[in-house]
């Protein structure tokens, strides 16, 4: 018998379901898929899972958005990310600047969480994390989430985002909701774009290519899809002159050129993915995967001329920027059997492994220890000589590595009550291993002079100050840092779904779940909707939830170089659970974060051509991961045992991760959708909103710990003010014959974080020009106007224009009472962290594609 995936099989009862205990999952559209086609409708949803494939667009009981391939393409974005935060109001996708790493990954969140708070999904099978988190002061700071950036747009047949708790069904990281990409399966045509851009500013120039093709294999519906995508952009820079000084130039005057860095990475990417399936008698083998491989060179802050402790004048006279060049790799495979048990049960069986490499180099850098050894063992050297043996300028400073092999066995199908509707089942078992790695840098990156000496040596410029150890920007991971942990989970679950009467539908789900490091939880979820009228209908659900700490949360440990009050830059170390430093603080371990999800709302088709839904929803977090500020000696005075467990780090602070807060976010989510005929065309209108906000309910201090230690004003910002608390898009679609234009405006609400304000970094007020220094940092609100422009010349081949933030909108410029302006020595032009929108203004990009 021949089974087309379809209409027949759930790519994955336990992951894709968004289906019986997701109440049947008939889907709300997002933003330009919102059409009238109803066909179209249902069959989307069919490919989504659902085991009642007659339910059309509107009758979900909670919000679920699908954004076709179609859709993400048309803008000129040419990452995921990006395309996703301009068509989903509740999904951010912060940038930052200067902060070890994060030029490569941005933290991707749903409803103003955590990135691992929420779940991703490929062809509804989980996906891996990264293997690295933020670290300084950064929106998501802390939190392994999955790198969005990672999966080439070409191979993408739509996006479907579930906006509600849904760890019942799918297990830890999806309190805030889910992510499911799901990969092209055409067969018999090849499409492709070739397209290029660059920045109002003249600089940012991007190339990206990519190329899609299937073929059918055999006659039975088997099918391979393949993809590649390459894409190479240049780097951008808003940064000004200084006033720094150099060898030639005094402190105080602004330098020659621009020396500092403030924009994106110079970067490259390249992809390739698969997926297939092959009949086999009455069963389909299917299989999906890809690698991708992408670098990107950032910058630290500039090191000064005469910073004795960071530099040699014999290198560098003037002062140096010291590079961070990133490389993340990914690779990932998945193969499944599934098929019918009878006419009315099925089963599917996966695996699906994953792993994250992601290293660092330094480069244009130096360890300014190797010079000072030198000189302190020959104090009689001429500056030839001590140029001679200034050590290494690049290398690798050390890398972190995670993998994860998941297992699913799932059955679903119906058992008949005796009345019109049966009663719909799905339930299964997962084992997941997973493993993570640290590599440790080269010496040279880490150590204390060539010797790598137990003890700092004076500096060339003053022998009064000791030279910094370790590479400048990223200073290496250390042998002792480096090491390997691993932890294994299994989990149950059970889904159930009915329609109690023709306008009532019923839905829930339970799931046990245990972790070999943190324990295990039930979790339950219970959904509904009520058809009240023909066009109106209410929808909820009520629902528990967990998230387990991740390995890369627990087993993490690395110096890092970060900014004292005083604004100067020293060793940071983070300290893994359990380890001295945070047991002298009350943290030994860390456990489950467990959450409670309540959503309410409604569906109102106005006329035939608008519709309306509205979703409140409230998520309550208790024991919320978070990775706490770095503590000076100072700090935990109050704890000798803590004091003397720093200074055995040999880092001037330290953090630590924690279950540190408990927390409430609340919103409302509401999409309008009209569609109608003008002028002979079809024009599509779609308004889609976001109100959301965090609040702290409380902190978890051990006893004779003070709470500000536990979580102090920092990650109390990053956490409530750190993402826009209002978002929406107005998108205007209107297509006729072989043209098509969109207008599209994204408004971003204010950000407000302590970090790089006088709050975060306590200079004296009389150094500012003012007289006073400003106590946060804030990114003000602001509406983004993006226009694109399409002509189809053929069936095959068409052409397109856009303009993205056409008023080249962007954060107001730093003053003399920003403490930025002031450590920078004016050279940063705007706010580098909590950035919504970024600071690169307008950008526009024209694209050609193909089909064949």
């Amino acid at each position: 018998m021949n089974i087309k995936t379809t209409t027949r099989f759930q790519p994955h009862a336990l992951t894709l379901a968004i289906s019986l205990a997701l109440t049947g999952t008939s889907l709300s559209l997002q933003a330009e898929e919102a059409q009238p086609a109803a066909d179209a409708k249902v069959e989307k949803i069919a490919v989504l899972g659902t085991r009642v494939s007659n339910r059309t667009a509107t009758e979900s009981a909670v919000p679920v958005d699908i954004i076709s391939a179609e859709s993400l393409n048309r803008g000129g974005f040419n990452e995921l990310g990006q395309s996703l935060q301009a068509t989903v109001p509740s999904f951010n996708f912060s940038r930052t600047q200067v902060s070890d790493g994060s030029d490569l990954f941005r933290p991707a969140t749903l409803r103003g969480l955590q990135p691992d708070q929420t779940l991703v999904l490929i062809n509804g099978k989980r996906r891996h994390n990264q293997a690295i988190f933020g670290l300084n002061g950064t929106v998501g700071a802390g939190a392994a989430g999955t790198d969005m950036n990672a999966i080439p747009m070409i191979a993408l047949k739509d996006v479907q985002v579930l906006r509600d708790g849904a760890a019942a069904q799918y297990g830890s990281d999806a309190i805030a909701g889910v992510i499911n990409l799901s990969l092209k399966d055409s067969t018999d045509e090849t499409s492709g774009f070739i397209q290029g851009g660059g920045t109002g500013e003249g600089d940012g120039d991007t190339f990206s290519l990519g190329l899609n093709t299937g073929f059918d294999i055999g006659d039975d519906g088997g099918f391979i899809n393949l993809s590649m995508e390459y894409r190479d952009a240049d780097g951008t820079n808003r940064a000004q002159r200084d006033i720094g000084g150099s060898s030639t130039t005094p402190p105080g005057t602004l330098s020659d050129e621009v020396r500092w860095g403030q924009g994106n990475a110079e970067s490259k990417f390249k992809s390739v993915f698969y997926n297939a399936m092959l009949p086999v008698g009455d069963y389909e083998l299917y299989s999906f995967g890809g690698y991708s491989n992408r670098t990107a060179l950032g910058n630290g802050f500039f090191r000064n001329f005469d910073e004795a402790a960071k530099n040699v004048q014999q290198l560098y006279p003037d002062g140096f920027l010291p590079r961070i060049f990133n490389e993340a790799q990914d690779t990932s495979f998945a193969a499944g059997l599934r098929g019918d048990i009878s006419d009315d049960w099925q089963f599917d069986l996966s695996g699906v492994y994953g792993q994250n490499k992601y290293d660092f180099d330094s480069r244009n850098s130096i360890n300014a220890s190797y010079a000072a050894e030198y000189l302190f063992n020959n104090p009689d050297a001429t500056d030839a000589d001590i140029l001679a043996n200034v050590g290494p300028t690049s290398g690798y400073s050390g890398g972190f590595r995670f993998d994860q092999t998941t297992l699913n066995a799932d059955v679903s199908g119906l058992v008949e009550l005796g009345r019109n509707e049966p009663l719909y089942v799905s339930f299964g078992a997962e084992y997941r291993k997973e493993n993570y790695e640290i590599v440790a840098g080269e010496q040279a990156s880490y150590a204390c002079g060539l010797s790598n000496a137990d003890s700092a040596f004076p500096s060339v410029i003053d022998p009064n100050v000791y030279a910094g150890c370790g590479f400048q920007a990223y200073p290496g991971l250390r042998p002792d840092a480096a090491g390997s942990a691993d932890r294994h989970s299994y989990a149950f679950y059970l889904d159930l779904e009915t329609q109690l009467t023709d306008d009532w539908m019923v839905g829930t789900a339970v799931r046990f779940e245990d972790f070999s490091d943190a324990g295990n939880d039930l979790v339950g979820k219970l959904s509904s909707r009520f058809q009240v009228t023909d066009d109106f209908a209410l929808r909820g659900a009520i629902s528990s939830g967990f998230r387990a700490p991740s390995l890369q949360q627990s087993a993490y440990t690395a110096y890092t170089t970060n900014l004292n009050d005083d604004g100067t830059l020293s060793p940071s170390f983070t300290a893994t659970a359990g380890s001295p430093f945070p047991s002298a603080l009350g943290v030994d371990s860390l456990k489950l974060e467990s959450s409670e999800n309540y959503s309410l709302g409604f569906v109102f088709n106005a006329t035939d051509d608008i519709s309306v839904t509205l979703d409140a929803y409230r998520v309550k977090i208790k024991d919320r991961i978070t990775l706490g500020s770095l503590l000076s000696a100072e700090d935990v005075a109050f704890s000798p045992e803590a004091v003397a467990a720093l200074q055995a780090t040999g880092a001037d602070q330290a953090n630590y991760f924690s279950n540190s807060v408990n927390s409430t976010t609340q919103g409302v989510d509401l999409i309008v959708t009209y569609g109608t005929e003008v002028y002979d065309g079809d024009f599509h209108a779609t308004l889609a909103g976001n109100l959301n906000k965090t609040e702290i309910d409380s902190v978890n201090a051990p006893e004779g710990i003070p709470e500000n230690v536990a979580l102090d004003n920092e990650q109390r910002s990053f956490l409530t003010d750190g993402q826009p608390k209002q978002r929406a898009t107005l998108t205007l679609d209107y297509s006729k014959n072989d043209w098509r234009g969109l207008v599209r405006a994204n408004y971003f609400g204010e950000t407000n974080v302590t970090y790089f304000g006088h709050e975060h970094i306590g200079l004296p007020q009389e150094l500012s020009p003012t007289g006073s220094f400003r106590d946060t940092s804030v990114v003000e609100a602001a509406v983004l106007v993006d226009v694109a422009l399409e002509y189809q010349f053929s069936d095959s081949l068409g052409f397109s224009v856009g303009i993205n933030n056409i008023f080249d909108v962007t954060p107001d410029e730093l003053g003399e009472d920003e403490v930025l302006d002031f450590i920078s020595n004016k050279a940063f032009k705007y706010p580098v962290r909590a950035l919504p929108y970024g600071f690169d203004g307008m950008t526009y990009s024209a694209k050609m594609t193909f089909s064949f």
